[in-house]
């Protein structure tokens, strides 16, 4: 049985505590857990838990330094144990506060292609999650420049929820 995620759990996921915090950057900047698959002390976590008390583990990041592309894949805990077959990946919105400031300049990109940079990184990366046999996507979301997820999802035909949306895609 696959689980259900709701838009106030994905709208959740969709913030600094969750996906933006998979930027080791980010997260010291923001004095944030950084967010990982594997912890490895006390200022890192691989749980992340939503408004309604719903608990996920996370399986998988990828922060791209090249494009700004910062997600996470989180399977959801389910009378103690993580579904590994309801999985989510969660693209991050625009960090304008990053001091490279990539995002800005991929949003720009993406404002005038219709393509973000960073859909490449992520559709890869919703790929690898797919491709490893323990694990069954169920479900994606994004963020503001992060809603290059909609493609991503009718590419591999993949529910998708976005917020605050805000690009025009072919």
């Amino acid at each position: 049985m696959t689980f259900n995620y709701t838009d106030n759990q994905l709208n959740n996921l969709n913030q600094d505590f969750a996906v933006y915090s998979v930027n080791k950057e980010f997260s010291d900047r923001n004095k944030k857990k950084f967010v990982t698959a594997i912890p490895k002390n006390e200022n890192e976590t691989n749980t992340i838990t939503t408004s309604d008390g719903q608990e996920f583990r996370v399986v998988a990041t990828k922060s791209d330094p090249g494009t700004g592309f910062d997600g996470l894949a989180v399977a959801p805990i389910v009378n103690g144990e993580p579904d590994y077959k309801s999985i989510a990946v969660i693209a991050a919105g625009t960090d304008p506060d990053s001091p490279t400031k990539i995002d800005v300049v991929t949003a720009i990109a993406e404002r005038e292609t219709s393509i973000s940079p960073q859909y490449f990184v992520a559709d890869r990366f919703v790929k690898e999650i797919m491709d490893d046999p323990r694990y069954e996507v169920s479900q994606l979301s994004g963020y503001s420049q992060g809603s290059y997820m909609l493609k991503v999802g009718a590419k591999y035909h993949i529910p998708t929820t976005t917020f605050n949306a805000w690009f025009f895609y072919l």
